[in-house]
């Protein structure tokens, strides 16, 4: 499992938001519907014309701080200044400073993120020094074509020592 451990200053992100379930793992397709809807309504198209950064698009995961839920909010964002409007429909977060652990993923979306997740949670934190926060994740995806074999995109989470 290809990984490096990273200190990321704050940054702002402007997205859009819904919730998923968990339920019978209904994020597995509900997510990517999300993501396809994005590009189809000009979501994407609105997103990346008030981005400061054009690096990568994220799928931010926001924790349920009650374990019980068995709904979660996803966004998919892009970094932004603080002074980024917000367009209608759209909100700006700010994204803590934090230690996090950066697996990198390579691979057809959406089953190469799906892969990934898995083992980091199956091989990963089991025997890691480290454990997640569960405040948030971060799925970091890079231009180019998410159906090829060799794309690249990162799952940042943040962590704290066990």
């Amino acid at each position: 499992m290809n990984y490096k451990i990273e200190e990321k200053s704050a940054f702002y992100v402007l997205e859009k938001a819904e919730m998923h379930s968990i339920e019978n793992d209904q994020n597995k397709t509900s997510i990517p519907e999300f993501w396809s809807r994005a590009y189809a309504d000009g979501t994407m198209d609105t997103l990346l014309a008030q981005s400061d950064d054009q690096d990568y698009i994220f799928g931010v995961c926001y924790g349920n701080p009650n374990k019980n839920e068995k709904t979660f909010e996803y966004s998919i964002a892009v970094k932004c200044d603080k002074d980024t409007p917000v367009p209608s429909g759209f909100r700006k977060n700010l994204i803590p400073a934090k230690t996090w652990a950066v697996f990198s993923c390579v691979g057809a979306m959406p089953n190469a993120i799906q892969e990934t997740w898995q083992k980091i949670v199956t091989e990963f934190f089991p025997t890691a020094e480290y454990q997640p926060t569960n405040e948030m994740d971060i799925e970091a995806y890079t231009q180019g074509d998410m159906d090829t074999p060799d794309y690249q995109s990162e799952i940042w989470v943040p962590i704290q020592k066990k």
